[in-house]
């Protein structure tokens, strides 16, 4: 029996049967969410070190590029010299099995010359880790035994600082004995909190101010040898590094495979566009929060502040969040010199505010250029959105991210306005809406052409 099939009713079988399915596969994965969980973890158990030398890898390639484009580019791009034995195989007139043989051993231009970039690219990842991780060890025993040292004199110093700012607020709202009774009260519950953070913290960081060479190296034994997932990211990025050209091309093939050639080139084009724009992101960044850390490390020395380098530790790391990182770092700083030394903490405000000046108005420009291209409203955006979903790497990414979807919405409503013969500039549509008729969209269109 032969059956008659409906192109349309098939079609809308085949939707009927997959919405079905979604729709199955969400109840089993609301009423079985830790079963899922489980496996999820699982999956990530795996998958973990290989994200990590991807990470690795990608942080990595620009200065990986840079040695290898700029100290070894002549190792890379210059012609192979002809040793002493092509030279006398050369000039050999009459030759024999032994030539013939040492001949065929001899390599291709082509092959001395894939030889060579080889090289220079493992030359330039060599180089590249060694610097790294040297100054990564560099930062850990210059920095992580002066923030532990200040942690833990803070917190032992901590409940004397709130005694003494409760008994100066005590003094001011004397008069007022409800507002002095609350403020004892939530004075003695910081008292509490803080109590018990120090009971957790302290041993870490005795551990470390106590044994400066043994901690360290403890420290950076566990983070190189002890933690799996880091130490077979490390090899991995090595591997994709090497061979990050190969594996690229291998992604294209497939991509030519299974998609249209139109579709193939905007994809690989908007990829193309997401990697300069995380690229030069995250360096700008990593080299700006830098920049503030170094200048404000000898900017609360001079000045003499307390706990200088946590100080400087905080406000480094939290620079790296686009615009509210600045006062995330500055605020809770600000409030611990204010505990310490009242009368200090209007010079440091001012060196924040002078410092962020310079870095907003300098050196962010000057590194971070056109990177992203986001008005100021979108990036406040971003980092809520970000930072809402995803936490502090959410505040982090959220920009760059944002940044790329905001390039593809534009390219998708300039490509629908070249359709429809409207003008591209925003700057059109400022007018009011009765205002823009057919009469001005032509005048506008032929102005333009």
């Amino acid at each position: 029996m032969k059956i008659n099939w409906n192109r349309k009713y098939t079609t809308i079988a085949a939707y009927s049967v997959i919405v079905i399915a979604i729709a199955v596969l969400f109840v089993v994965f609301v009423f079985k969410f830790n079963s899922f969980a489980n496996v999820f973890s699982k999956i990530w158990s795996v998958v973990a070190p290989i994200i990590v030398g991807v990470v690795i890898a990608y942080i990595l390639n620009p200065l990986v590029m840079l040695f290898e484009n700029k100290v070894f580019k002549k190792l890379k791009t210059a012609p192979p010299k002809d040793n002493l034995m092509d030279k006398r195989l050369s000039k050999v007139s009459n030759p024999n099995i032994i030539t013939e043989q040492l001949k065929k051993r001899q390599k291709s231009p082509e092959k001395k010359a894939k030889g060579r970039k080889t090289l220079a690219r493992a030359l330039s990842i060599i180089i590249a880790y060694v610097i790294v991780l040297a100054v990564l060890t560099g930062i850990v025993v210059a920095v992580v035994p002066s923030v532990s040292e200040s942690v833990l004199d803070l917190m032992e110093k901590m409940p004397d600082y709130f005694s003494q700012l409760e008994d100066k607020l005590k003094v001011i709202f004397e008069n007022n004995p409800e507002i002095a009774a609350l403020i004892s009260d939530e004075f003695d519950d910081l008292n509490d909190i803080f109590k018990n953070l120090a009971a957790y913290v302290t041993p870490y960081a005795s551990g470390i101010v106590g044994g400066v060479t043994g901690g360290i190296f403890n420290v950076v034994s566990a983070v190189f040898t002890g933690t799996k997932n880091f130490v077979i990211g490390l090899v991995i990025a090595i591997y994709f590094l090497l061979s990050k050209e190969r594996l690229l091309a291998q992604v294209k093939k497939i991509f030519f495979a299974l998609f249209k050639y139109d579709r193939c080139k905007r994809i690989f084009s908007t990829c193309s566009r997401s990697n300069k724009i995380f690229t030069k992101f995250i360096g700008s960044s990593l080299v700006d929060s830098f920049i503030i850390f170094a200048a404000m490390e000898v900017g609360c020395v001079i000045m003499g502040m307390p706990y200088a380098t946590l100080i400087a530790v905080v406000c480094g790391v939290t620079n790296l969040i686009p615009f509210f990182g600045p006062f995330i770092g500055a605020i809770p700083s600000g409030f611990l010199i204010l505990l310490v030394d009242p009368i200090k903490v209007l010079w440091f405000a001012i060196f924040v505010v002078v410092l962020q000046q310079i870095d907003g108005n300098l050196i962010k420009p000057l590194l971070f250029g056109e990177t992203m291209g986001l008005p100021a409203i979108w990036v406040l955006i971003s980092i809520i959105v970000g930072g809402g979903m995803f936490g502090i790497p959410g505040m982090i990414l959220g920009s760059p991210v944002f940044a790329v979807f905001y390039l593809l919405f534009a390219e998708f409503v300039t490509g629908k306005l070249k359709k429809k013969e409207l003008p591209e500039d925003t700057d059109e549509y400022v007018i009011p809406v009765e205002n823009f008729t057919a009469e001005h969209i032509d005048t506008k269109i032929e102005k333009k052409t």
